[in-house]
């Protein structure tokens, strides 16, 4: 009988760290589903069996664990392009653009890890009727996508938070030692629609009682994620909001914020997740709550590394200007932090990110390294460093190097997009309506270049309205700068 060792964890839906409790529960399971006469195939029933007995054993696991290192290749793939490595002499400083794309290594499949994950629900005022309807209709949903190894808690929270669903094990909530939260789970979902919309928004209240569910939750071996979704902005309680999303970190909890409709603080919600890597994003009508938490859900389920991070090492003379994550998820890199949380590294898929450094003014021909450092924690081991260094000369030539990549030269002109819509929005609010009018009527053609015609169109209405009241509409503004987010996550590594 042939076996395939890289795979027995996966064969028992266990993680390489599991204890032999883990393990022994884990074949029970599948035991257990066998007796009642499930159809399970010969071959995989075999496979089973086969993994249950190496891994039983600390010796052939010990043995087995040896022959998966000495099989595994490098645990991620850094591949880097630059948009030119020749730079002339000139007496100011030169751009210069570096595509970033991290790739999961040669390392045998883990197989999924189990979530831990936490749900924030706004339930003020505003969410009353078709908003919160929607968003428990998805959760609801997104309960029979979730299996019996995940970890599930919500909360609800307006001016004061409600622990809707205790953190629990969806396969063991009916056996928990907690009254409460057997009663709970008893019927989630009578829960989630005994939720009424009251009260006003306090972000705050909702996301420290969300956070310590997820806490609780968390054994080590599972991933742990909070997933904020709010349709206002939050008063008097930012400074406490963002430390609670630094506390997170420290925790192992990654966040994701969601905005519904257009009444709420967008650079809020990007510096919420920004600590973690994670991702804010716009959710334009209440029918689209499922969509975006079904794409979230089947990211994080396919966690190949965690907290990725840019480090800088660098000299003094070069400068990073600006940074931008692709994919898996478009969203603007923060550069206050150090390192540069970059997120997680979700799936087979790569994690791109383009970054855009200033090199100082050179007065002589000189040599250059461009050291790219990033740091990573594998989801069952420590944190390792890929690194690559990208050369540059600086000297009275012109460029010589090989034209820079038609990917890497479409991301650099739909990142000057995003900042023109945001010079657009930044002129508009400091009372310079003529010019943010006039970067509207450019960016309309820009995105007609792009091909996209909604985003487009809007500009051009945007311009209209600038040019009549003076002012951008909240809409337009939410539409345009993640429109153009979407666009720059368009684009293929």
């Amino acid at each position: 009988m042939s076996q395939e060792p890289a795979n027995l964890y996966s064969v028992l839906g266990v993680s390489r760290g599991a204890t032999q409790e883990e393990i022994q529960a884990a074949f029970l399971g599948w035991h257990r589903r066998n007796e009642a006469g499930e159809s399970i195939p010969g071959a995989l029933w075999e496979r089973i069996q086969y993994a249950h007995e190496v891994l039983r054993d600390p010796r052939r696991r010990q043995t087995y664990d040896s022959l998966i290192a000495d099989m595994a290749g490098p645990l991620l793939g850094l591949d880097l392009k630059v948009s030119a490595s020749r730079l002339p002499l000139v007496d100011s400083a030169q751009v210069v653009y570096a595509l970033a794309t991290v790739n999961p290594g040669e390392t045998p499949d883990r197989g999924r890890k189990p979530l831990n994950l936490g749900l924030v629900i706004d339930r003020s005022t505003s969410m009353r009727g078709k908003r919160l309807e929607k968003v428990m209709s998805a959760v609801g949903l997104l309960l029979e996508k979730l299996g019996p190894d995940d970890t599930l808690s919500l909360v609800s929270f307006s001016d004061r938070a409600e622990i809707v669903l205790p953190a629990a094990t969806l396969g063991k909530a009916a056996r928990s030692a907690d009254p409460e939260t057997v009663a709970a789970w008893s019927d989630p979902r009578r829960r989630l629609w005994s939720i009424t919309a009251s009260g006003g928004t306090e972000i705050v209240r909702g996301l420290r009682a969300g956070l310590d569910q997820v806490s609780r939750g968390a054994n080590g071996n599972n991933i742990s994620h909070l997933i904020l979704m709010t349709d206002g902005h939050t008063y008097g309680d930012v400074a406490d909001c963002l430390k609670l999303a630094e506390s997170a970190v420290a925790l192992g909890i990654g966040i994701t914020a969601f905005g519904i409709g257009t009444d709420w603080n967008d650079n809020f919600l990007d510096a919420l997740v920004a600590p973690s890597g994670g991702q804010s994003h716009f959710i334009e009508s209440p029918d689209h709550v499922l969509l975006h938490l079904e794409e979230r859900l089947l990211g994080l389920g396919t966690i190949y590394a965690r907290n990725l991070s840019l480090r800088r090492s660098w000299s003094g003379e070069i400068a990073l200007r600006s940074g931008f994550k692709l994919t898996p998820f478009p969203q603007p890199l923060t550069l206050d932090l150090d390192p540069i949380p970059l997120g997680d590294l979700e799936g087979r898929s790569p994690l791109t990110v383009l970054l855009e450094f200033l090199v100082a003014p050179q007065t002589i021909a000189t040599r250059l390294q461009l050291p790219i450092n990033i740091s990573f924690t594998p989801v069952d081991g420590a944190e390792k460093t890929a690194v690559g260094v990208i050369p540059l000369m600086v000297e009275g030539e012109s460029d010589l190097a090989a034209a820079p990549t038609v990917t890497l030269l479409e991301a650099a002109r739909r990142l000057n997009l995003y900042r023109m819509q945001e010079k657009a929005w930044e002129d508009a609010e400091s009372g310079k309506p003529g010019t943010a009018a006039a970067r509207m009527r450019r960016l309309t053609s820009r995105y007609m270049e792009t091909g996209d015609l909604r985003l487009a169109r809007q500009a051009q209405l945007e311009a209209e309205q600038l040019a009549r009241q003076g002012a951008i509409s909240a809409e337009g503004h939410k539409l345009l700068k993640y429109g153009t987010r979407s666009l720059i996550g368009q684009i293929e590594p």
